[in-house]
């Protein structure tokens, strides 16, 4: 019986290919196997020095602080009402003085949006209108979606 890439997994079994006719087939070698074919090959296996050890697989990776952020921004909608009720009527009224001199798709986004999206261009927009940092638009989404009205 021809064996090739024998392996232990982390069962503490051996993987392995066997020639089978002229096709290679995975196979898993265990002591604890029903057959005796298969605690027989698994012996032979396990005393032959050739049998590669087992390495577990890198865990995936911890995602970093930039994924984690855009990630948790990708999330963050509010309505309107909420938004407005959030900025305040200065901050609001600021927003309403551009929308004056704005293109008309540019009033009919203000006027007419049906939920704020954080990570939509427009809002990025109202936040650049308004001076504001990515973390002070952080906070205004989250402050807002606590407004119940």
């Amino acid at each position: 019986m021809e064996v090739r890439n024998a392996q232990y997994n982390a069962r503490g079994d051996i993987d392995c290919e066997l020639l089978l006719g002229s096709e290679w087939v995975p196979f898993t070698a265990s002591s604890t196997d029903g057959e005796a074919t298969g605690r027989q090959l698994f012996e032979t296996l396990d005393s032959d020095s050739t049998t590669a050890a087992y390495v577990a697989p890198d865990p995936e990776p911890e995602p970093t602080t930039a994924e984690l952020l855009a990630d948790e921004r990708s999330g963050m909608a509010v309505s309107p009402l909420q938004g407005i009720l959030t900025l305040g009527e200065t901050e609001w009224g600021k927003v309403l003085a551009y929308r004056e001199t704005a293109t008309w798709q540019e009033r009919v986004i203000i006027d007419n949006a049906s939920d704020w999206v954080r990570t939509s261009q427009n809002i990025a927009f109202f936040g650049y209108l308004l001076g504001y940092t990515p973390e002070q638009m952080d906070t205004l989404f989250i402050a807002a979606a606590q407004v119940k009205a």
